[in-house]
């Protein structure tokens, strides 16, 4: 792993314990998480795609995808803390730009189910490598 990377973070590490998942096996490496077990957490350089390869090792800007237990795949990034108050809420829709690491006024560490993302466009490759994603209201 990089040296001090966000993945790192204690915060990280309780909600991988919260969503009782597991760092990818190398066998695993490269994979669509949907071929993957429920469980399991890994690294994409490529969360927009349909297809989410994952890797064990983290690099610079990637995202974290856990696939829970429940089967369901969450996007691991952060927020500005008023938009994931709003997600969380889900009393509505909400565009936000989500970033994979801590960045300016995105601090709040959210897990965003793939079930309530209506779309996720390409990452930015620039300004934080953030990605714009339309997060539906909870049903």
């Amino acid at each position: 792993m990089i040296d001090n990377h966000p993945s790192d973070s204690p915060e990280r590490q309780a909600l991988r314990a919260k969503h009782g998942v597991r760092a990818i096996r190398s066998e695993e490496e490269g994979c669509d998480v949907r071929q993957l077990p429920t469980g399991i957490y890994g690294f994409t350089s490529a969360p927009a795609a349909l297809e989410l390869p994952l890797f064990v090792k983290p690099i610079v800007r990637c995202t974290e995808v856990h696939k829970t237990g429940d089967g369901e795949t969450h996007l691991i990034g952060y927020l500005d803390p008023a938009e994931a108050a709003s997600i969380e809420s889900g009393a509505g829709a909400v565009r936000a730009n989500l970033y994979p690491e801590p960045r300016e006024k995105a601090t709040a560490l959210v897990a965003l189910p793939l079930s309530r993302l209506d779309q996720r466009h390409p990452p930015s490759r620039d300004n934080g490598n953030w990605m714009a994603v339309e997060v539906a209201p909870k049903a």
